[in-house]
């Protein structure tokens, strides 16, 4: 009972980052990519600063809790365990390790920056941004489909 309810919310964890993250890619970033470099920037400075908060975070950061417990808890069904810890390593290294190592430094420095230091914004931001973002929405939804496939199966 208590493995079900943590696979569930580990799931529903990772499946609302999957869709954040793959909206973001099909729908937001398209619609970004027509303002103009001031207006871009700008509008990914506020993203960045509303997006942080704990909502957010509990779904986001959640399953570096959520998924290593349930892959403690499978450790006695060696499939269940083997899914359960593939999930775990490519959320953490394609979602959250990617997050930190390469788009936080970006938003950082976006931060960091006044109105009048927009200029090159996206060569400098854009481009690796949406780059890293593409790479963890592939490893966001692979992670929901490995996770959800394996309580279905």
């Amino acid at each position: 009972m208590i493995f079900e309810i943590v696979h569930t919310i580990a799931i529903l964890q990772v499946g609302l980052t999957a869709g954040l993250l793959f909206i973001f890619s099909i729908a937001v970033n398209p619609g970004l990519a027509r303002l103009s470099e001031e207006e871009y920037y700008r509008a990914m400075k506020l993203i960045n600063q509303v997006i942080i908060n704990p909502i957010f975070l509990l779904v986001f950061i959640g399953p570096t809790i959520t998924m290593p417990l349930l892959t403690y808890m499978s450790r006695n069904d060696s499939n269940m365990f083997i899914f359960t810890l593939i999930t775990t390593i490519v959320y953490f290294l394609g979602v959250i390790l990617i997050t930190i190592f390469k788009n936080v430094p970006l938003n950082n420095k976006l931060e960091k920056l006044n109105s009048e230091q927009f200029r090159d914004v996206f060569l400098w931001y854009k481009k690796p941004w949406n780059f890293w973002h593409n790479i963890r929405t592939f490893f966001g939804i692979t992670s929901f489909l490995i996770l959800s496939a394996n309580m279905v199966f």
